[in-house]
């Protein structure tokens, strides 16, 4: 039986032509594969100074900082005897519908606190959850935490409606704040103020209002709460 024999050069250059190819596909392959020997890739970062980039800054009316160094944040007495800091505890983030009352009131108050009543059990479960009303006493001095619970209790007053006195520069400063201080007290505001302290926003409605006026507004603010500001439902620009 014959054996075909090739030539030692021949089977040199054959071998030589194999490495060749070998090395160029080596060479030329896609990034993805000629790196698979390599560990894995660390973690991607971004461009330097990227994940430094400034946030946006906050709106002065909407820093919570600006906003208690505003209202201020004095200390008062709830109708429980309770004390609380004006902004930190009754305002800070809710949606609030503000009196100025007094318990021997005979004139104003008969009106308001009716109306507020009306518009309390409108709000149903909402009262308390995402309304809150607040009424600061005009006379300190003589309407006590004991007095307040009194009269609360007289307008069925549920939880989250805070009735509000204290040491009278510090009543008197916050209704200043309000913008509703009168220096005689019997000559008070019977206007409610309707603030959605979280976007800053505010208008005031006549105390003697029909209630279904007064709680078409706090629906109307609670709506824009609902939605993000956007109660219309309309497209966002970017």
């Amino acid at each position: 039986m014959n054996t075909r024999r090739f030539p030692a050069t021949a089977v040199f250059l054959a071998a030589a032509a194999f490495l060749l190819a070998a090395a160029w596909s080596q060479a030329t392959a896609p990034p993805a594969f000629a790196h698979e020997a390599h560990s894995p890739n660390p973690k991607a970062t971004p461009p330097p100074g990227a994940q430094d980039a400034p946030k946006p800054p906050v709106p002065k009316r909407l820093d919570e900082n600006e906003q208690r160094k505003y209202f201020t944040d004095l200390p008062l007495l709830d109708q429980d005897g309770k004390k609380v800091r004006f902004y930190t505890d009754v305002l800070k983030d809710k949606l609030v519908l503000i009196s100025f009352i007094y318990t021997n009131c005979t004139d104003i108050c008969p009106i308001l606190m009716p109306n507020l009543f009306d518009v309390q059990e409108m709000l149903g479960d909402r009262f308390g959850k995402d309304v809150f009303f607040v009424s600061i006493t005009v006379d300190p001095e003589d309407d006590t935490p004991e007095e307040l619970k009194k009269y609360a209790e007289r307008y069925e007053a549920k939880p989250g409606w805070t009735f509000l006195t204290g040491k009278k520069e510090n009543v008197d400063w916050v209704i200043y704040k309000l913008g509703q201080y009168t220096p005689d007290f019997e000559d008070h505001s019977m206007t409610f103020l309707l603030g959605d302290v979280r976007n800053a926003k505010w208008t005031k409605i006549k105390g003697d209002s029909d209630p279904r006026i007064v709680g078409a507004k706090v629906q109307e603010f609670l709506l824009y709460r609902d939605t993000g500001g956007n109660p219309l439902g309309l497209p966002t620009v970017r």
